[in-house]
């Protein structure tokens, strides 16, 4: 459909916004759920059939008789640069990529899929999302409260902050919960090995045994406060927690296999555990 791009300005021009719909069990009068599209790959048709954004909205059609879309995110899509916001020319193409546009985005959508498919005030519409996504939804609720009936914002942050270190906190707990292949042991493995990192990366002493654990440049290339960041800014290793996939099949790949790993019986420390993750399996070696 086709929609402004700024909708706060005299701007006159237009770009084509991609949505998706599955109308298979709907029923006249039902409600309309709305999946709201995020900072990620673009969305395709599987958002509305079997979808990893709002399934829980598309286990719910066939009880309810609704009607689902799905709309991408402006930006986050741009098939051709008629479905973008910006073109070659605009000088500052990013000035269009915000929360507010994108809000102003549904309102226009909202309007538009009343209009073409013969909806009426009788349809509540329920907004949908997780994460940044589900902010969107809570906020289209909050902001439009004529179009929207409800919102199901999950994992959705209310407080903007620089370093959500609350994040971390919960996703490291999913490295206790034995039903996902995890344990207490686990968890505090895991942390521990990244605090004697943290004290490691202090010393040269310390940074040269990384470098060697790690199979790192040098211990002179970890003096680097940006190389540390680099290394062990976001975790030494890839943790899945909130991708995790119980039925993956690649080593490492869940947080079961981590596990096994990080909570072994075996004679490792905890640090050449976590070299053993960063390597893919390999294992470390360890410094003298």
């Amino acid at each position: 459909f086709t929609t402004r791009r700024d909708h706060f300005s005299q701007d006159a021009t237009t770009w084509s916004q991609a949505y998706f719909v599955n109308d298979t069990f709907y029923k006249p009068g039902g409600p309309v759920f709305l999946c709201v599209g995020g900072e990620g790959p673009a969305l395709d048709g599987s958002v509305v059939v079997s979808s990893l954004h709002c399934n829980n909205a598309v286990e719910w059609l066939q009880e309810t008789k609704a009607l689902m879309f799905a709309l991408e995110h402006r930006y986050y899509g741009c098939h051709n640069m008629s479905a973008c916001p910006y073109g070659p020319g605009d000088a500052q193409p990013l000035r269009w990529l915000s929360s507010r546009q994108a809000l102003a985005d549904l309102a226009t959508f909202h309007a538009h899929a009343t209009a073409a498919f013969g909806l009426t005030a009788q349809n509540k519409w329920v907004s949908w999302g997780g994460s940044y996504p589900g902010m969107l939804a809570g906020w289209f609720r909050v902001t439009y409260p004529n179009l929207v009936h409800a919102a199901v914002a999950s994992s959705a942050p209310v407080i903007a902050k620089l370093d959500m270190q609350e994040y971390n906190d919960v996703t490291a707990e999913a490295y206790a919960l034995p039903s996902v292949g995890g344990s207490d042991a686990c968890r505090a493995n895991i942390a521990d090995g990244h605090a004697t990192i943290g004290a490691m990366l202090n010393t040269s002493s310390g940074r040269d045994a990384l470098a060697k654990t790690f199979r790192l440049p040098s211990g002179r290339w970890l003096k680097s406060r940006a190389n540390q960041r680099g290394f062990a800014g976001f975790g030494v290793a890839n943790f899945p927690s909130q991708s995790n996939d119980p039925a993956c099949t690649a080593p490492l790949c869940n947080i079961a296999k981590i596990c096994e790993v990080m909570a072994a019986n075996d004679t490792k420390t905890n640090v050449e555990r976590l070299a053993v993750l960063r390597n893919g399996g390999a294992g470390a070696r360890v410094a003298a």
